[in-house]
């Protein structure tokens, strides 16, 4: 694949590229970050990545912003934690606090995170002896930050105990 795509003039790369990003972006939403590592790897040159990129960004096809409110919003319905997404956001250059999706989910409270958290542990309890730390690996696997992993461990704990 590289190979045809080395062998392609400078004009039909670029047309290539483009083409490559529309192709994904209309599958999914893809950042800019995201499409120049997959560009890259398939071998198309910097130039051609260049002039892909900005006619994706110029016609609409790829949006950093829209992508990192995707992102935030899929990650709060999976029940999942922002960790990773505030990680990937940043390397876009964008502050997560600036995000309406974000602000939502801070809005919804930590009491909304911890429900979230405790929600995905009942889906699927662990079996290890040391279920706190266990559970709380598990949390932090999913992306939640280690304060509301902890205390969202405590709140399932009890309900375990309980029998709830």
């Amino acid at each position: 694949m590289k190979d045809d795509i080395a062998s392609l003039s400078a004009v039909e790369q670029r047309d290539a590229a483009f083409a490559k990003v529309l192709r994904s972006a209309s599958a999914a939403e893809q950042s800019s970050v995201r499409m120049r590592q997959k560009l890259s790897r398939a071998g198309y040159s910097d130039d051609a990545i260049d002039f892909a990129l900005q006619k994706a960004v110029r016609v609409g096809a790829i949006d950093d912003e829209r992508y990192a409110e995707c992102l935030v919003r899929s990650h709060a319905l999976a029940g999942k934690g922002m960790e990773f997404a505030k990680r990937e956001i940043a390397a876009l250059g964008l502050c997560i606090d600036d995000l309406i999706a974000y602000q939502e989910y801070q809005q919804a409270g930590e009491e909304a995170q911890i429900e979230a958290a405790c929600d995905l542990l009942s889906r699927r309890p662990t079996r290890a002896k040391d279920k706190r730390a266990a559970a709380f690996r598990k949390l932090l696997a999913k992306g939640y930050s280690a304060p509301l992993a902890s205390k969202a461990v405590s709140v399932w704990l009890e309900t375990q105990d309980i029998g709830v």
